[in-house]
């Protein structure tokens, strides 16, 4: 994991996974909203917004991992597919994108044989 990945949450974790299109990186609970991340503003929910505060052992910590984050979205998109799990439709959409990837990989093979 980078050297920035603090543990703003107790039992915080993140995942990264190289594969031949790129990195994936699982973001564990550095966020909660899809909106928070991929953009240069962060939008969050209010009711989200409080629970994070309300799970952060580190603020300080949290903001920054969220801003380093942030960062890494916007100058490495094409590099690396980030995403978490908290929020159900950007996993359900991240899922989908993996499974349609999958499938085209599948019909290729089967088509090369």
């Amino acid at each position: 994991m980078p050297d920035w990945w603090g543990s703003h949450t107790r039992g915080h974790a993140g995942i990264a996974i190289e594969t031949s299109e790129g990195w994936l990186l699982h973001a564990g609970d550095a966020y909660f909203y899809r909106h928070e991340i991929g953009s240069a503003k962060r939008v969050c929910p209010p009711g989200l917004r409080a629970y994070q505060w309300f799970m952060e052992v580190d603020r300080k910590a949290r903001l920054y991992n969220q801003d380093r984050l942030r960062a890494l979205s916007l100058d490495h998109s094409s590099e690396v597919r980030l995403f978490c799990s908290h929020d159900a439709i950007e996993f359900k959409t991240f899922a989908d994108q993996d499974n349609s990837q999958l499938q085209k990989d599948n019909l290729r093979s089967t088509a090369s044989n």
